[in-house]
């Protein structure tokens, strides 16, 4: 693995666990350090061996979002982020990793062990399952900053706990204490602190044992393809589609197979077939 200067990237039983490794700034984000953020996503999704990917932060904190220095710190940002971009297409970082974390070929888990504020909050937004402390807090702090929000959370947000929480959130600022993460629907579950990576990557091994990974990522895609359907018949035949595709792949066999003789089973698919 490519070693790197504010993020960790390893893999064991499947799973690549990404970690934000910046604990004396609270994991605030730097342009180089999204960066990384990128490289080490890109290097998972292609690792044929990884069925999951868990992202959590060193220390105390997930991640405080950008590092502020001083009142012109967001504009420098930009104006250096801009380079190589134009500005009309271009996108913000915490956008750009959470379209690449949508469009990865394996879930990402968010293991939340701290507070998740700005654009630490934007990108969890963007994964499959949220796995948090029952001490942490999430902030989409931006109206607070005076900018606006980022990372796609206008779009991922409002799909995850309503449009109303959402507007609740974004544009109050608020933070928001876990249990009311919990109830809306953000978390996916509750730990202690100490619980949480644990609880993530006993979660994200499942996908190395007893899921087929081609019929998760070809999930995935149903799923994310599903707001754009008019109508509950549209989202049927996608479905059907993709069901008449794998019920004659060695998965499905096997899937079958393995229930009908109790046994594990052994899948043999990537998830980056289709």
């Amino acid at each position: 693995m490519t070693d790197y200067a504010d993020v960790t990237l390893t893999v064991e039983d499947g799973v690549a666990l990404l970690t934000f490794a910046r604990p004396e700034r609270r994991n605030a984000f730097t342009l180089p350090m999204l960066a990384e953020v990128q490289d080490a996503l890109a290097a998972a999704d292609a690792d044929p061996a990884v069925r999951a990917v868990v992202i959590t932060g060193a220390g105390e904190r997930f991640s405080l979002g950008a590092e502020l220095r001083g009142p012109d710190t967001l504009r420098l940002a930009v104006d250096d982020d801009l380079a190589g971009h134009t500005p009309r297409g271009y996108r913000e970082p915490a956008g750009r990793i959470s379209e690449q974390i949508a469009g990865m070929h394996v879930p990402v888990i968010g293991a939340v062990n701290g507070d998740a504020v700005g654009g630490g909050a934007t990108i969890l937004a963007a994964m499959d399952v949220r796995i948090m402390s029952d001490r942490a807090r999430i902030g989409f702090v931006f109206t607070r900053r005076g900018v606006s929000p980022e990372g796609a959370s206008t779009w991922f947000l409002p799909r995850l706990v309503g449009l109303g929480t959402a507007t609740d959130w974004l544009i109050s600022g608020r933070i928001i204490p876990a249990a009311e993460a919990l109830s809306a629907g953000f978390a996916t579950r509750l730990v202690p602190p100490e619980q949480v990576l644990e609880t993530a990557l006993e979660y994200a091994r499942q996908f190395s044992t007893v899921t087929s990974p081609r019929s998760v990522a070809l999930t995935r895609a149903l799923l994310a393809a599903s707001f754009h359907h008019p109508d509950p018949a549209a989202a049927a035949y996608a479905e059907s589609a993709v069901y008449q595709g794998l019920t004659d792949t060695p998965d499905a066999k096997e899937g079958v197979l393995s229930f009908i003789e109790h046994r594990a089973p052994a899948f043999t698919s990537t998830g980056r077939e289709h």
